[in-house]
């Protein structure tokens, strides 16, 4: 594959046609069939339908590091194989939540709603709440991830007064 200059201008044609080899590319994306690009002033629409939350976001991942890539929307819907219901899900979040090492034990509460995970609650860094978000995506039957997780960092050492 040649290599391009940053000075090159791609055109909406070549960007959409190393986004679909990108997608049909990456492994954790094997429903890339089912995703339809579009591109126009070199912003990405991605639409179509996954089987996971997880694919979704890695369709877009994919799509981002395209050269020429200047935005991307991702319209992408998240069409599950086997229905599992909130109750079941909301089980499984807590259970990952509450079995990573890294993540602080019941400061973080999650909501379900037809798929849809709310994270909600107060964690001392911006990775607790990163993690929180991949952890809980990769779960069968979610669809979404809404991240309301607040940082609020503790007192330095330097804020504490002896």
């Amino acid at each position: 594959m040649a290599t391009m200059s940053h000075s090159t201008v791609r055109t909406d044609d070549s960007i959409r046609t190393s986004v679909v080899d990108e997608l049909k590319w990456e492994p954790s994306i094997p429903s890339a069939n089912d995703i339809s690009v579009r591109v126009k002033a070199g912003v990405v629409a991605l639409s179509g339908y996954v089987h996971s939350y997880w694919e979704k976001e890695a369709a877009e991942a994919a799509a981002t590091r395209v050269y020429g890539v200047k935005g991307v929307a991702n319209d992408i819907e998240v069409k599950l194989q086997s229905t599992r219901t909130d109750p079941e899900i909301a089980r499984d979040v807590v259970h990952e939540l509450e079995s990573h090492v890294s993540l602080p034990a019941g400061k973080i509460k999650p909501t379900v709603k037809n798929g849809w995970v709310t994270l909600e609650g107060d964690v001392d860094w911006q990775f607790e709440k990163t993690l929180a978000q991949a952890d809980v995506a990769k779960l069968k039957g979610v669809i979404g991830v809404t991240n309301n997780i607040d940082v609020k960092p503790r007192a330095t050492p330097s804020e504490i007064k002896s």
